[in-house]
């Protein structure tokens, strides 16, 4: 059964007889009573009463035509629904981000998004930097706002980067570094609050590497897998600690930011999609993300 079938039967009852519902459907009366006989004889009965001059429908013919309306919606629903997508003004798109990494044009951008695109579907997802990316080779999400691709991800996936986030000194806010520029070598005698190698190795190698630079080694009294446990450790009274500057959307009490210099420790913040993803949503969102990126950067990706 085609849905041809359905459009031929759906004629007949509205039009009233086949020579009618030919000249509507611009085919041969032969072809459409055709058509309908092989319909009667999959169904296994007749559909159309043809004993008078007028056709009408058998019981079984008003069931069949019932159902038949339905079908004929919902495939003409599919097809308007898929058009819009092809054009980008309905469907669903999955953005992994994480809140501090973000910054303050995150919100801003989805706002914007979804000015511009009111029928996608946005399923936003809070996940760690590295979360995302095995989310991303899963299926599991379409986009990501995370750290810049390394080995082997950089193989499945693609990515571009938005800004660079400038590492600061993060201190109790009745610290002598309060809100005042730090140079690297002001740290020599300090007791150190890291983010641990692990989950930044980069990072924390670079530090090390520029203190050996400055001719200390960095006096590390405790580290964290997480920017917030960095942050925790310092407010306790741990330590000072650098951190990239986006953290500071996570505490607005307890502490203190500082500059450090030289400036030239930062991490970076990209955008990664999965290799082969031509999605009309997701082309999109990497527009507008492409039309806000010197605005992000000026601003620090506030």
């Amino acid at each position: 059964m085609e849905l041809r079938h359905l459009r031929y039967f759906k004629a007949i009852a509205d039009y009233g007889s086949v020579t009618a519902a030919a000249k509507r459907l611009h085919i041969s009366q032969s072809a459409i009573s055709e058509q309908i006989l092989d319909l009667e004889d999959e169904v296994g009965g007749q559909l159309l009463d043809r004993s008078s001059r007028k056709i009408r429908l058998t019981v079984q013919g008003q069931v069949f035509l019932e159902e038949a309306r339905k079908t004929l919606v919902a495939a003409e629903r599919a097809v308007d629904l898929t058009r819009q997508s092809l054009q980008g003004e309905v469907g669903t798109l999955s953005v992994g981000f994480f809140l501090w990494g973000s910054g303050g044009f995150f919100p801003r951008i989805i706002r914007e998004f979804r000015r511009r695109r009111p029928g996608i579907r946005l399923s936003l997802l809070d996940m760690h930097a590295s979360e995302q990316l095995v989310a991303l080779e899963e299926g599991r999400i379409d986009v990501g706002l995370t750290r810049p691709l390394e080995p082997p991800f950089d193989r499945t996936l693609h990515s571009e980067l938005l800004y660079r986030d400038p590492i600061v000194v993060a201190v109790r806010p009745d610290h002598p570094f309060a809100r005042r520029r730090v140079t690297l070598k002001q740290l020599a005698g300090e007791r150190l609050v890291l983010c641990d190698q692990k989950a930044t190795p980069l990072l924390f190698d670079q530090f090390v590497a520029l203190c050996a630079e400055e001719g200390f080694t960095p006096q590390i009294v405790n580290t964290s897998p997480t920017w917030s446990g960095v942050l925790t450790l310092v407010e306790a009274g741990e330590g000072v600690a650098l951190v990239p500057s986006g953290v500071r959307h996570l505490r607005t009490r307890g502490l203190a930011f500082s500059t450090l210099e030289p400036n030239s420790l930062s991490l970076g913040l990209s955008v990664v999609w999965k290799r082969g993803n031509q999605g009309v949503a997701l082309g999109d969102f990497l527009s507008l993300l492409r039309e806000n990126k010197a605005k992000i950067q000026r601003s620090g990706g506030n």
